[in-house]
C-alpha cells in the first residue's frame, strides 16, 4: 500500500478515535448538565406553581383551569396534582416529547432521565395535594444533537486539513524515495545504476548501500573487461593493424559454413601486398609497417562505405602480406570490388614513390553448402592470376550470376509490398533450451511466402536491407507474433530479432513501442534481440530502447555477442536478460585452450551481472557438454531438440 494512502488511513483512524473519545466525554458531560438543569427547573416551577395554588380558593374547577393555563404555555411534559390519598385531582400530559430534527436513534441513545419537581400545596393548615412537574426535554436533545454535529464537522475539517498538509509534507519527504525505488527496481532488473544520495538519513543509508553494490559490480566488470580485452587482443587481433588475425578468420569462416540456412550468400575478398620482403628492404621497417596499417584501414573503410550491402564485416590479416575481408549476406559484390580496387591503387601510388607497389586482389562468393578448402583454392587461384598481371587489380574466383546479383530491385520492392500487405510474412520457430532441456524461448526466424514458395531470411533480407524495408519487416513480424501470443497463455515464449534500423527510425520506433505497450500483459514471454555490432555503433538508441521495454517486462538481449562485448559501455546498466554468443566463438573449442579460456571469461562476466549465456549453432551433445563446462547456460542450433 502506498505511503500516502497509509498516511490518510492513519490520520483518519486517529481522528475517529479522537472524535469518538471527545464525543463520549462531551456527550456525557452535556447530558449530565442538561439533566441537572432540567431537574432544578422542575423544582423551581413546582414550588412556584404550588405557592400560587396555595393562595387561591380550592375549587376543583379553578384549580384545573390554573393547571391547564400553566400547562398550555408549552414548556411542560407533565403537570399533575395528586390528593393526599393518592387520587389525582387534575393532570395534564403530552403524549410524546417533541425533539424537532433529532434522529430517533440519537434520541434513544441520548435519552435524558430527569426527576420531576415535587412540591406540596397546602390548604390552610392542611395538605391539599402534591404537585408533580416535568419540563419538556426536547430542546435539550436538540442542543445536544447540534453540539454533536458541530463537533463532527470540526473534526472532519481538521482531519481533511491535516491529511492534505501531511500529504504535502510526505510527498516532499518521500520524493527521494522514488529514486530509491527506481534504483532498487533497476538492480532487480540487472541494471546496476548509481543515484545521488538524498538528505533523509534513512534513505541516504539505503541509497549509499545500493550505490556501493553498483560500484563494486562496475569495478568488477571493469577489471573483467580489461582482462577479456587483453585476451581478445592476444587471441583474435593482429598486433600491428588491430584487425583480426588468421585464427579469427578461420573461426568466422567456419561459423558461416556451419550456418543452417543454405540460402545465405557471403562475400570474400583476399588481398596480397606482392613482394613484401623487397618492399621492406627498400622502404624500411617503419614505412612498410605504415603501408600494412594503411591497407588494413582501407579495407575497414571500404566495408564502412557500403554498409547497406551486407550485414556484418570481418577484416583479418592472414600473414605478413595477405589480408581477408568477409562480408556476410552480401547483396552485390561489384561496387565493393570497384571501390576496393581504386582504394588500393591510390594506396600503392601514395606509398610506393619510385618503388612500384602491386596489391593483388581476389573476390568471390560462398555459402554454407561450400567446402572450406574449395573456397580457399578458388580464391588462391584467382589471387595468383591477379598477382601475375603485375598491376593492382582484382580477379574473380567465380563468374556470372554469383557476381552479378544486383538486378530486379523493382521486382523485389513489389514482392515485399505485396507480402507485407497480404500478411505473408511469418516466422519459423526454433527452440533455445537450457542444458537440462528446459525451454528458454523459441527464436522466430523470418519467412516470406511468394508464388507458393517459402523463402528463408537469407534469400530476401539482403534485398530488404538494400531497399530500406527492414523496419517494415520488423513491425510486421512483431505484430504477427505479439497477436499470436496474446491469443493464449499456453503459447511458448518467443525471441524476436530487431534490426537497429527500426530503433534509429523515429516513426518505426514509435509504432513499435505502441505495439509493445499495448501487449504489455505478455511481455514476460517476449525476448527481443539486437546484434552486438548495432549495440556498439548506436549505444544511445539501444539504451533508450532498454529503458523503455525493461519496466514493461520484456527481455532484451544481445545476439552475435562476445566478439566485442567489452566495448559496450555500462553493460550492467542496460537491464539485459541474456546474451547469445556469436557462432565463431564456439566452432573450435576442442582444439583451442585459448578459445575456451576466452569463452569462460565471457560467461563469468555475464553471470556476474545476472545474464543468461546462450550458445548458438550447437550441433552435437558433445558440444553441449563442453559448453556447459565453460559456463554456458543455454544452447540453440541443429543439435538441440525442437
Amino acid at each position: 500500500m502506498a505511503l500516502n494512502r497509509q498516511l490518510w488511513i492513519a490520520i483518519a483512524s486517529v481522528m475517529v478515535i479522537a472524535f469518538v473519545s471527545s464525543l463520549a466525554i462531551s456527550f456525557q458531560s452535556a447530558r449530565a448538565y442538561f439533566e441537572e438543569q432540567l431537574h432544578l427547573k422542575n423544582i423551581d416551577n413546582a414550588n412556584t406553581l404550588a405557592l400560587t395554588l396555595s393562595q387561591v380558593e380550592k375549587d376543583p374547577v379553578l384549580i384545573d383551569l390554573m393547571i391547564a393555563a400553566q400547562f398550555d404555555t408549552g414548556h411542560y411534559q407533565r403537570l399533575e396534582l395528586v390528593a393526599p390519598n393518592g387520587e389525582p385531582i387534575t393532570a395534564r400530559t403530552r403524549p410524546t416529547d417533541e425533539v424537532g430534527d433529532v434522529p430517533g436513534w440519537f434520541a434513544e441513545l441520548a435519552e435524558l432521565r430527569v426527576d420531576p419537581g415535587v412540591a406540596q400545596v397546602p390548604d390552610g393548615w392542611q395538605q391539599y395535594g402534591t404537585l408533580h412537574v416535568e419540563s419538556l426535554s426536547g430542546f435539550a436533545l436538540e442542543a445536544l444533537w447540534d453540539t454533536t454535529v458541530e463537533m463532527f464537522l470540526w473534526f472532519f475539517g481538521i482531519a481533511a486539513v491535516l491529511g492534505l498538509l501531511g500529504s504535502m509534507v510526505l510527498k516532499s519527504l518521500t520524493r527521494p524515495l522514488d529514486d530509491v525505488v527506481d534504483q532498487a527496481e533497476s538492480i532487480g532488473n540487472q541494471r546496476f545504476i548509481a543515484t545521488p544520495e538524498p538528505r533523509t538519513l534513512e534513505f541516504r543509508r539505503v541509497v549509499r548501500s545500493m550505490n556501493i553494490l553498483s560500484a563494486r559490480v562496475r569495478d568488477m566488470l571493469g577489471e573483467e573487461r580489461s582482462r577479456l580485452e587483453d585476451m581478445r587482443q592476444r587471441l583474435q587481433r593482429d598486433s600491428l593493424t588491430g584487425v583480426g588475425n588468421r585464427g579469427r578468420f578461420d573461426d568466422v569462416l567456419a561459423a558461416l559454413l556451419a550456418d543452417d540456412d543454405p540460402n545465405r550468400q557471403h562475400g570474400l575478398f583476399l588481398l596480397r601486398v606482392v613482394d613484401l620482403a623487397e618492399i621492406n628492404r627498400q622502404l624500411g621497417h617503419q614505412q612498410t609497417d605504415a603501408l600494412i596499417q594503411a591497407v588494413a584501414h582501407r579495407l575497414q573503410a571500404t566495408a564502412g562505405a557500403h554498409r547497406d550491402q551486407f550485414s556484418d564485416d570481418h577484416v583479418a590479416r592472414l600473414n605478413g602480406s595477405d589480408f581477408a575481408l568477409i562480408l556476410t549476406d552480401l547483396l552485390d559484390a561489384r561496387p565493393i570490388a570497384d571501390y576496393l580496387i581504386e582504394a588500393m591503387r591510390g594506396l600503392a601510388d601514395q606509398h610506393g614513390g619510385d618503388l612500384p607497389i602491386q596489391i593483388a586482389l581476389a573476390g568471390g562468393r560462398f555459402g554454407s553448402t561450400d567446402e572450406r578448402s574449395a573456397i580457399l583454392i578458388r580464391l588462391d587461384d584467382a589471387l595468383a592470376r591477379a598477382e601475375h598481371r603485375g598491376t593492382t587489380d582484382l580477379e574473380w574466383a567465380v563468374q556470372g550470376e554469383d557476381v552479378d546479383r544486383l538486378h530486379g530491385s523493382d521486382e523485389w520492392r513489389e514482392i515485399f509490398r505485396t507480402a507485407i500487405a497480404g500478411r505473408r510474412i511469418h516466422a519459423a520457430h526454433f527452440a533455445t533450451r537450457r542444458l537440462d532441456g528446459r525451454l528458454i524461448h523459441r527464436e522466430a526466424m523470418l519467412r516470406l511466402e511468394n508464388d507458393h514458395r517459402t523463402w528463408t531470411a537469407g534469400q530476401f533480407l539482403p534485398w530488404a536491407r538494400r531497399l530500406g524495408l527492414l523496419p517494415e519487416l520488423d513491425l510486421t513480424i512483431f505484430e504477427h507474433e505479439l497477436e499470436r501470443l496474446a491469443e493464449s497463455d499456453d503459447i511458448e515464449p518467443v525471441a524476436l530479432n530487431l534490426s537497429i534500423d527500426s530503433l534509429l527510425d523515429e516513426s518505426t520506433r514509435s509504432r513499435l513501442m505502441d505495439r509493445l505497450i499495448a501487449h504489455a500483459a505478455i511481455a514476460g514471454r517476449v525476448s527481443i534481440e539486437v546484434a552486438e555490432r548495432a549495440v556498439i555503433e548506436h549505444p544511445a538508441a539501444f539504451r533508450e530502447f532498454c529503458t523503455a521495454t525493461v519496466p514493461l517486462g520484456y527481455r532484451p538481449g544481445i545476439e552475435k555477442a562476445g566478439l566485442a562485448l567489452t566495448d559496450i559501455e555500462a553493460l550492467h546498466e542496460l537491464g539485459l536478460a541474456y546474451i547469445k554468443l556469436d557462432r565463431s566463438l564456439t566452432t573450435d573449442l576442442v582444439g583451442s585452450e585459448s578459445n575456451r579460456n576466452y569463452l569462460r571469461g565471457i560467461t563469468g562476466m555475464a553471470h556476474a551481472i545476472g545474464l543468461t549465456v546462450i550458445a548458438d549453432g550447437v550441433r552435437s551433445a558433445e558440444e553441449i557438454t563442453l559448453l556447459g563446462q565453460l559456463g554456458v547456460d543455454g544452447v540453440s542450433g541443429p543439435g538441440v531438440a525442437d
